[in-house]
């Protein structure tokens, strides 16, 4: 299995890209390329446990549902450069929860990218990942199916980003507790 992680990077990192999405958001490209290859594993991470539960993954299916109608990403400069997107930080937020302040802290923390920053850019990175789990899913996939291949995708995504899986590490021993996102992550490091 193809990862989503690597997919949407590779398209991210192509040709002009990168300095499009550093022009964008007001980055240098290597704290942006760093900001992106930590936070769409935990972006994937965030996705698999709210696809735990059956209103959790329903949401996903359609956001699913939603970026396979359009096809703004097959020109990613175009996408780049309009600044629009049906998804934006309202779906961001509503996939990461209250893991959204604490991953936008520790990707900052790590980069020097204001946290404002790091949240455009997983809202920029968020359609590409969308499309990508899409083009790696069954066409009529179940709310366990896609908890199925997201748990797969984000175990993947984060045991080959070093940095993404220190993040996590930081994170959890700064939380209590066990459940949510961060609980997922912590049984991931166990396994």
């Amino acid at each position: 299995m193809d990862s989503v992680v690597n997919m949407a990077l590779e398209q991210l990192m192509a040709g002009d890209n990168l300095s499009l999405i550093s022009s964008k958001v007001g980055a240098d490209e290597q704290s942006t390329k760093s900001a992106l290859e930590m936070g769409l594993p935990l972006l994937l991470g965030a996705m698999s446990s709210k696809a735990s539960n059956k209103d959790g993954a329903n949401a996903i299916l359609s956001g699913l549902a939603e970026s396979a109608k359009g096809n703004s990403m097959q020109d990613m400069a175009k996408y780049l450069g309009s600044g629009s997107s049906s998804f934006g930080p309202g779906m961001l937020n509503s996939i990461l929860g209250s893991s959204m302040i604490p991953i936008q802290q520790s990707i900052a923390k790590k980069t020097g990218l204001p946290q404002e920053v790091v949240g455009q850019l997983l809202t920029m990175a968020l359609p590409l990942v969308l499309r990508y789990l899409t083009k790696s899913s069954p066409e009529k996939m179940k709310p366990d199916d896609l908890s199925k291949l997201l748990d797969e995708q984000s175990k993947m995504a984060l045991s080959s980003s070093p940095d993404a899986e220190a993040m996590m590490k930081d994170i959890l021993s700064a939380q209590d507790g066990g459940s949510g996102f961060m609980g997922m992550v912590e049984k991931l490091f166990k396994s």
